[in-house]
């Protein structure tokens, strides 16, 4: 599972993703600081900084992931799905630090996150298969 995997891509494609979920946590809590609750004080945007994380991270990194993968897949010729999970397991790997740091009551989320992380990489894996590799021999005549 090792040989044939374009490794600086999918190193290269998990950094991506995870730079997105910062990204998308950064805009989440500038858009509801200025716009939502422009008037909050500095420990009321702590807490919604920390919630924002909580709630929105998990499904911003399995969508990062999942795009990811498929910008990864359209310079493959073979193993996409083998690419994706690879993704999503180094994308966790990242990521596995900030488990250990973390409040218990936040691991459990953290564990949702990576799981789908996973099972993001897997589904882009799938989709960049269907959208970028050969046709599949489905009602081909085979020569006789």
């Amino acid at each position: 599972m090792l040989i044939g995997i374009r490794w600086k891509r999918v190193i290269l494609a998990a950094v991506l993703s995870e730079a997105g979920v910062i990204a998308v946590l950064l805009t989440v809590v500038a858009i509801y600081s200025s716009v939502i609750a422009p008037d909050l004080s500095d420990a009321e945007y702590q807490r919604l900084g920390e919630r924002v994380g909580y709630y929105v991270a998990p499904a911003a990194g399995a969508v990062t992931t999942f795009l990811m993968v498929l910008w990864l897949g359209r310079k493959l010729d073979a193993r996409y799905v083998a690419h994706g999970l690879w993704v999503g397991l180094v994308s966790v790997i990242l990521t596995v630090g900030f488990m250990v740091t973390a409040r218990s009551e936040d691991r459990l989320m953290y564990g949702v996150a990576f799981v789908l992380r996973i099972v993001a990489g897997y589904l882009g894996g799938l989709t960049a298969q269907r959208r970028f590799g050969e046709p599949a021999a489905h009602g081909r005549r085979l020569a006789t």
